[in-house]
C-alpha cells in the first residue's frame, strides 16, 4: 500500500508543475495583416516606416492581441522590416501591462497617434522608430527617390517581454516590391523636340514600349495608352494632348497591334502618343508618365500620282549632283517603278523634307551617307 501511495505522490506533484508551468508561460496571441494598398504596392517609401519623425498618415498594417486564458504580462509591441535577412525598419512601443484577458486591434496610424488599450487603459503609442541602410547600394537607391529598392520583403509584429522570454511573434507578411523606374515608347515615331519626324506608311502600325515594370507580378492592366492627332486648330503638341484621344485603352502587354483592337485606321496626318504607368504606392496612387512620342502617317500611294512628278524630277536632280554619270543608271532602272517613300541616313522623310535636303546639300551643309528610294513596280 505504501508503495503504490509512494508513487502517487509525484505523479501529483508532475501534474501540478505542468499546469502551473503552462500558465506561467502562456504567451498572447498575435495576428498581423497588411493593409490591401501594402500588400498590392509596387512602390513603398521608407519614410511611411519612420512613425515618430514623419507620423503616419497611411493606413498600413493591423495588429489583433489576444491574452484570452492568459495572466497578466509586462511587455512592449515591436513592428520590423526586413530585406531578405537584413532589416531595414523598426518600431515599438513603450512597455506596458497587458491585462488577462484582454484583447484587442490597433492599426499602424493609431500606434503612432496613441491607442488606449480597453481593460489595462494604457497608452501604447511607438515611441522609437529607426530605419538603416543595409547596404551602400540600397543606400544610394533610397537617396534618390526615398523608396524601397526592388526585392522580397518581410514585415513581422511581435509582442516582446520585459523578462527573458521567448517573444510572441505573429505569422510575417511578405511581399515583393518592383518600384519600377522608367515606362518609354520604343515604337513608332520619336521623341517630341528631336527634330526629326517618323514617317509610317500603313494605318495600322504596331505599338511598342519598354518599362522595368513586370506586369505578371501583380496582375492587371497597368499601362494606360493614349494616341491623339494633332489638329490644324492645336497650335502645339500640349493642346493636342489635352483633346480628346484617337485611341484610349488600359493594357497589360507592351507590344499591341493597332488593327487588333478594331478601330478607325489612322488617317494621314500627325500623331502623338504616350503610356502612363499607374503605380499602387504605401501612400496611395501614383502616376508615372512616359516621354512623348511623335509620328507621321502619309499615305503610301501619294508619290505616285502624276501630281507628284514634280518630286521625281527634283529626286533625279538629286541624284546627277550626288553620282554624277553614274545617277544615269539608276535613273534608268526607276522608270520601271512608282515612287512611293524616301529615306535619307536611316529615316523616312516627307517630300518637305526632301526640298529641304536638297537645298542644304546644295549649300553644302548636310552630309548624306544612306540613300534609299522604295517603290513598287508598274
Amino acid at each position: 500500500m505504501g508503495f503504490r501511495l509512494f508513487k502517487k505522490i509525484p505523479l501529483l506533484t508532475l501534474f501540478s508543475l505542468f499546469v502551473f508551468n503552462g500558465l506561467a508561460f502562456a504567451q498572447p496571441r498575435l495576428t498581423f495583416q497588411l493593409s490591401p494598398s501594402l500588400e498590392l504596392a509596387q512602390v513603398v517609401y521608407v519614410s511611411d516606416f519612420d512613425f515618430i519623425q514623419q507620423g503616419a498618415s497611411q493606413y498600413l498594417f493591423q495588429i489583433g492581441v489576444d491574452n484570452s486564458g492568459g495572466p497578466e504580462v509586462l511587455g512592449l509591441m515591436r513592428f520590423e522590416v526586413f530585406l531578405e535577412s537584413e532589416m531595414i525598419a523598426s518600431s515599438q512601443t513603450e512597455p506596458f501591462n497587458l491585462m488577462a484577458d484582454e484583447a484587442f486591434s490597433a492599426s499602424n496610424i493609431e500606434l503612432s497617434s496613441g491607442f488606449v488599450t480597453p481593460i489595462g487603459q494604457y497608452v501604447l503609442r511607438f515611441d522609437e522608430s529607426e530605419t538603416q541602410n543595409p547596404s551602400d547600394e540600397f543606400e544610394q537607391e533610397v537617396m534618390e527617390g526615398g523608396k524601397l529598392p526592388k526585392g522580397n520583403y518581410s514585415f513581422r509584429v511581435m509582442f516582446r517581454y520585459t523578462e527573458p522570454q521567448d517573444d510572441a511573434v505573429a505569422p510575417p507578411k511578405t511581399i515583393f516590391i518592383n518600384n519600377p523606374t522608367y515606362i518609354t515608347p520604343v515604337a513608332p515615331g520619336l521623341p517630341v523636340g528631336a527634330g526629326m519626324t517618323d514617317i509610317l506608311y500603313t494605318s495600322f502600325p504596331t505599338f511598342q514600349f519598354n518599362s522595368d515594370y513586370d506586369p505578371t507580378i501583380k496582375g492587371g492592366a497597368p499601362f494606360h495608352v493614349q494616341i491623339f492627332k494633332k489638329l490644324d486648330q492645336h497650335g502645339s503638341i500640349d493642346e493636342a494632348l489635352t483633346s480628346t484621344p484617337h485611341f484610349d485603352a488600359w493594357l497589360s502587354e507592351t507590344v499591341f497591334a493597332y488593327q487588333a483592337w478594331g478601330v478607325q485606321p489612322l488617317d494621314p496626318g500627325i500623331y502623338v502618343w504616350r503610356i502612363q504607368l499607374q503605380l499602387i504606392t504605401s501612400s496611395g496612387t501614383e502616376i508615372m508618365d512616359s516621354p512623348v512620342y511623335t509620328f507621321r502617317i502619309e499615305d503610301p500611294s501619294i508619290l505616285g500620282n502624276e501630281q507628284d512628278k514634280g518630286v521625281k524630277d527634283d529626286i533625279l536632280q538629286l541624284l546627277y549632283s550626288l553620282l554624277g554619270e553614274r545617277a544615269k543608271e539608276v535613273i534608268q532602272s526607276l522608270s520601271d517603278y512608282n515612287l512611293t517613300s524616301i529615306q535619307v541616313n536611316g529615316e523616312t522623310i516627307t517630300k518637305e523634307q526632301l526640298y529641304e535636303i536638297i537645298a542644304d546639300y546644295q549649300g553644302q551643309e548636310r552630309l548624306i551617307t544612306d540613300f534609299h528610294l522604295l517603290g513598287t513596280q508598274k
